[in-house]
């Protein structure tokens, strides 16, 4: 199995689950994932870690997740967020979506 990196991947691939189901577009890669723009009326972002990419062809990403898996609201926030404290872009990311800011003092329990 082949270790993908961010090098890999370019911006407007189109991203496919294991079953075929087109999912949406690569919108920016980070060291550790990549983030998927799904929908066009109400869209969602998912950022999804390269160990579950299964393939690259050229403008075409297929994905070791179902459509199931890949739906899952785990993959909303970006992985390992523990280690991404300081990233400006996770934490506009976080506020506009109602995760718990840990540099929010106005909130400090949530």
């Amino acid at each position: 199995m082949r270790n993908w990196t961010q090098e890999d991947l370019f911006p407007h691939m189109k991203v496919y689950t294991f079953d075929e189901a087109p999912v949406g577009h690569v919108v920016e890669m980070y060291a550790d994932s990549f983030l998927v723009h799904q929908g066009y009326f109400f869209p969602k972002d998912r950022y999804i870690p390269y160990s579950a990419i299964a393939d690259i062809e050229e403008h075409r990403l297929q994905l070791t997740l179902n459509v199931a898996e890949f739906n899952d609201p785990q993959w909303e926030k970006r992985p390992d967020y523990d280690r991404h404290l300081g990233d400006p872009t996770q934490l506009l990311y976080d506020r506009g979506h109602g995760i718990h800011d840990p540099f929010d003092d106005t909130q400090p329990g949530m």
